[in-house]
């Protein structure tokens, strides 16, 4: 029942609800005071202390190479993102972010959701948003470490949805909650066309730092653990989760499916010194009920995979607040900050084990399986609080030669640039 009733959410009524809110507030007895403009990190439009909005602006250019030589729809030169938003807070209660891009893409409105706050403990987020599932899913495209997010954030974790969702801190936040229902399963998992072939979605996330409860060693205290679920049905038909490599090619097709799709997730985060290290493993089982090519239940389709990685200062060190630029630990210089860091992941595709024949068929009871590992090496310049350029090298290592991009090749390199400006 509650997930019907989700269903008619729509995010176009929760933005009309502001003026609405605004007008609330007012009449509450909120400052009216006259509306400022203000341009410091970025610009920003203040009314006394019941209005906040700031204006934002994010622009990726991509540029790529691939070795042995690969054709793809992107080419060489790739303008990733262009995106446009505004985020602020109305009275201290409600926040409110809508983001859209102006790019060609499958979904030019990107997150737009209110966010009710009055008890820290227990807030309520509302509207289109990422689902509260994936590290590297939940880290935005400007704050990410390499170029491309991991297999698994990009493929396994569900992306933006439309929902309700329950979230807060506890414990002097030691421990932290997400839990909520949307009305689908992600625009990750979409089948061809956009087609959203995900029913409802049950989600929920905690995560916590396991140092606020237990004793021991310093190094410990900035280790932050946690974990996530998803449930929901998926409708008849070739919707499966796919494979691709970084370059965005298949390596491993849709499949039929019809039933459930469960998603858990473990995550890791920690600061060793100046050493940052994180990692994540996710394994998603999907259904195949009545899938046969005689309508009898197929068994179950598994994807797993997982990643760590480590960033680590060169030279520079992280961002101040007073200036534009970073501050250098080379005397009389502002180089920003520049840093290495370096990934190694695997993901896997296949099916549950079998005494049938081995197939490639989408309708197989036993699936060939296919995976991808890939090691990425990568240098960070921030050069200053707007500006950033990104260098990655990535060689993948296919499992099965014949799904590859490059039909017999299993190994594979890839070369991304990324210049990146964040207002």
């Amino acid at each position: 029942m509650a997930t019907r009733l989700l269903c008619r959410w729509d995010v176009t009524r929760a933005l009309i609800l502001l003026p609405f809110l605004a007008s609330m507030a007012l009449a509450g007895g909120a400052e009216a005071a006259a509306p400022r403009w203000e341009m410091k990190r970025r610009p920003s439009l203040r009314a006394g202390d019941w209005l906040k909005i700031d204006f934002r602006a994010k622009v990726q250019t991509d540029f790529v190479g691939h070795s042995p030589d690969l054709e793809t729809e992107e080419g060489f030169f790739d303008p990733r993102r262009l995106r446009l938003g505004i985020e602020g807070r109305l009275t201290k209660d409600i926040e409110f972010e809508v983001e859209y891009e102006l790019l060609p893409a499958d979904h030019r409105l990107r997150d737009a959701f209110v966010n009710y706050r009055r008890v820290r403990e227990f807030q309520f987020q509302a509207g289109q948003f990422k689902i509260p599932f994936g590290l590297d899913q939940l880290t935005g495209p400007t704050n990410l470490d390499f170029v491309y997010r991991s297999r698994i954030g990009s493929q396994l974790a569900p992306g933006r949805g439309t929902g309700l969702v329950l979230h807060g801190s506890l414990f002097e936040k030691g421990l932290r909650y997400q839990a909520g229902l949307f009305r689908h399963d992600g625009e990750i998992a979409e089948a061809a066309d956009d087609v959203r072939a995900g029913g409802g979605a049950l989600v929920a996330r905690v995560t916590g730092t396991p140092a606020a409860f237990l004793p021991g060693p310093s190094v410990f205290r900035s280790l932050e653990l946690g974990a996530a679920f998803t449930h929901g049905q998926v409708a008849e038909g070739a919707h499966g989760l796919r494979g691709r490599t970084a370059a965005g090619e298949t390596f491993f097709s849709r499949m039929y499916v019809k039933g459930a799709r469960i998603r858990q997730g473990a995550e890791l985060r920690w600061l060793v010194g100046s050493l940052s290290l994180q990692g994540e493993f996710m394994n998603v089982r999907q259904q195949r009920r009545g899938q046969s090519l005689l309508g009898a239940d197929l068994p179950d389709l598994l994807a797993r995979g997982w990643y760590a990685s480590a960033t680590h200062p060169i030279f520079g060190k992280r961002p101040t607040n007073d200036g534009h630029r970073l501050r250098s630990l080379l005397p009389g210089f502002r180089t920003g900050l520049v840093e290495a860091a370096a990934r190694y992941e695997q993901i896997r595709f296949g099916g549950e084990a079998s005494t049938l024949r081995a197939s490639r068929s989408p309708r197989a009871a036993n699936v060939i399986p296919n995976s991808d590992r890939a090691l990425t090496l990568g240098l960070n310049w921030q050069a200053s609080r707007y500006t950033k350029f990104q260098f990655n090298a990535i060689r993948e290592t296919l499992e099965d030669a014949l799904r590859a991009p490059v039909s017999g090749t299993k190994r594979f390199w890839m070369f991304a640039g990324r210049v990146q400006f964040v207002l």
